[in-house]
């Protein structure tokens, strides 16, 4: 992730352009930004399930991605993380950890920027494709594996204080955020949100602006049933190493190499 000029991931985004039909650069490194983005319920969903974050480092994940190219699942080479002191977990050589729930949602936060940092830098070299507009598209990423992780009947619109917490800063993540809101569908509250950047999918042949685009407006976004897919893309699971599904390619994070 590294390196997007070379070996599997320059592979990866060859092949999202071919999927998609176009040769266009900075498409292609949106149309990836917002799949790796996915990749971050590797950590959101222990943080919200478990209280518990993982070590995300590039060095320590391996992504699938299927012959489509939408991300397919992660895997930690050494599960090890962060909780808050007291927590029985924390007996475990394996975890480290904080003093409260503010520190272990910043641990979450630095984990996903550290880990993406290397990769924005990677494609704006290969594309010419801002590093705002990619994390633009990570952080409209990360919002929707919260929204997808937390159901409507647990009352979605306490996400946006949390959210609100997770993207709070002075940097380019707290910057580039996604702006929500809460609407009522069939009696649930569910957020909605508009994205910081365009991923440029309406640019693609018979494509169409998204309904979190900023290039459309507030209502037209709170007619819509979803926004954005919010499906949960695998987690960690179970999986031996270096296994993936048929015709899924494996990027390592330490080395660019398939698996």
């Amino acid at each position: 992730m590294r390196d997007a000029g070379t070996g599997p991931f320059n592979v990866l985004l060859l092949r999202i352009g071919e999927v998609a039909g176009t040769s266009d650069r900075r498409t292609i490194a949106a149309s990836f930004a917002f799949r790796f983005g996915w990749s971050s319920v590797v950590a959101i969903a222990p943080y919200l399930q478990s209280r518990w974050v993982p070590d995300v480092a590039l060095d320590n994940v391996s992504f699938a991605f299927e012959r489509s190219t939408a991300y397919e699942r992660a895997r930690l080479h050494v599960v090890r993380g962060v909780v808050v002191a007291g927590d029985p977990r924390a007996a475990d050589a394996s975890m480290a950890t904080v003093p409260d729930a503010d520190a272990l949602r910043r641990a979450l936060r630095d984990g996903l920027v550290a880990q993406a940092t290397p990769m924005v830098a990677a494609l704006e070299r290969w594309s010419g494709f801002a590093a705002r507009g990619t994390w633009g598209q990570l952080t409209s990423a990360w919002a929707s594996q919260f929204m997808a992780i937390v159901d409507p009947g647990d009352g979605q619109r306490g996400l946006v204080a949390e959210l609100d917490a997770f993207f709070e800063g002075d940097d380019i993540v707290a910057a580039m955020r996604p702006r929500m809101h809460a609407v009522s569908v069939d009696g649930a509250i569910r957020l909605r949100q508009r994205r910081a950047s365009c991923c440029r999918i309406y640019l693609l042949p018979g494509g169409e602006l998204c309904t979190s685009c900023p290039l459309v407006g507030r209502d037209a976004r709170s007619r819509t049933p979803a926004n954005p897919p919010t499906a949960v893309s695998n987690g960690v699971g179970d999986d031996s190493p270096g296994t993936a599904t048929e015709g899924s390619t494996w990027t390592d994070g330490r080395s660019s190499s398939s698996r």
